[in-house]
């Protein structure tokens, strides 16, 4: 069995779990774990991997980077189209999409193209932030908190536009060296595509309006008979394993609080620095549940959107952009995702508590 990030984490997750059971000598105690926002990342994982699987999402970005005649141009394009991406289709489906894409571009036109992969993993955290469903941990804020959409996208625009900003003024720096004509083709199944892409509206918008858990259920469902008819090797491609681990998540976080009392929960300077410090240890997600609900969800989000960047196990969407690095360049990646993490911790900062 090939021991991937996730089984990685299934295996932590689970034996601390173990661990806490024995402690407190109880199974399982309701309220522990969110299913409604269980159900939802569950819908958006099954649907994510139909999209991936009907060839429309690779056309569609090939079709806009394949105007690229420059490395800067290249480097511009992928971060918009990363961050674009990710703000409906999570961090991690958006790398998903378009890593193998500027690999195989710098496949045919025989260049190393390291560098915008690091900054396509960080576009991505980016774009995810602005929007209530573009990564996990948003979707947790915007159901513990109840929220409207409107208020969260403005309440996250700000560091949002800093952030792209930030990116575009790095690409910059790099030098624009041609890049030859590259042939990356993949013919798309766009019934196939338009199916899938309903299938996530729908989702999006079941989530934006609080549809009762059975609404994703029967959307899962769907999702995976049309995938055992359309493409049947994709049904045991799904990731069913990263669903086990974010119902791990809610277990072993929400234990670990009731049983600990944090010294930051009231949403200030302190909750948000700390929601960046923990992000880098334990990743994003896992603080975004470990903190709770704060008195402010702004502070919270800023620090756990944030802190994405910085270490490798900060985010997901860091460790899906490692591992396709040429060499494995650890160095390289932590120098940029820091380097971007101290800026982006100033300007929230600034945002914030200006």
């Amino acid at each position: 069995m090939k021991l991937t990030v996730n089984k990685i984490l299934l295996l932590v997750l689970g034996l601390a779990y173990f661990v806490i059971i024995l402690v407190k000598r109880n199974l399982y105690s309701p309220g522990l774990v969110d299913w409604n926002t269980i159900a939802i990342l569950s819908t958006l994982i099954v649907v994510n991997t139909g999209l991936m699987y009907s060839g429309g999402l690779n056309y569609v970005a090939y079709q806009i980077i394949k105007v690229t005649d420059g490395r800067r141009k290249l480097m511009i394009i992928s971060i918009l189209l990363t961050a674009f991406l990710a703000m409906f289709l999570t961090n991690d489906v958006s790398l998903l999409v378009l890593i193998p894409i500027t690999i195989a571009i710098g496949k045919f036109s025989g260049k190393n193209l390291d560098d915008v992969i690091i900054f396509q993993a960080i576009a991505a955290n980016v774009g995810s932030l602005l929007m209530p469903f573009g990564n996990p941990q948003n979707i947790i804020l915007f159901r513990l908190y109840s929220l409207n959409f409107f208020t969260f996208v403005k309440t996250m625009a700000p560091i949002f536009l800093v952030s792209i900003a930030i990116l575009i003024v790095f690409s910059l720096v790099f030098k624009n060296e041609k890049l030859p004509p590259n042939d990356v083709k993949e013919k798309p199944r766009f019934y196939f595509f338009i199916f899938y892409l309903f299938l996530l509206v729908a989702t999006i918008v079941g989530m934006l309006l609080n549809a009762t858990i059975f609404l994703f259920i029967a959307l899962i469902a769907i999702a995976l008979v049309s995938l055992l008819f359309l493409e049947p090797q994709a049904v045991a491609r799904v990731d069913y394993v990263l669903i086990v681990v974010f119902i791990l998540i809610f277990l072993v976080m929400n234990s670990i609080r009731s049983m600990i009392s944090l010294p930051f929960t009231g949403g200030g300077i302190l909750t948000y620095f700390a929601s960046i410090m923990f992000s880098q240890v334990i990743s994003n997600v896992p603080t975004t549940v470990l903190f709770g609900k704060v008195s402010s969800w702004a502070v919270l989000s800023y620090g756990v959107n944030i802190g994405g960047n910085g270490t490798v196990i900060a985010s997901l969407a860091n460790i899906i952009a490692l591992r396709n690095l040429s060499g494995k360049n650890f160095l390289k990646f932590n120098k940029y995702s820091f380097l971007f993490l101290l800026i982006t911790a100033l300007a929230g900062f600034l945002i914030l508590f200006r």
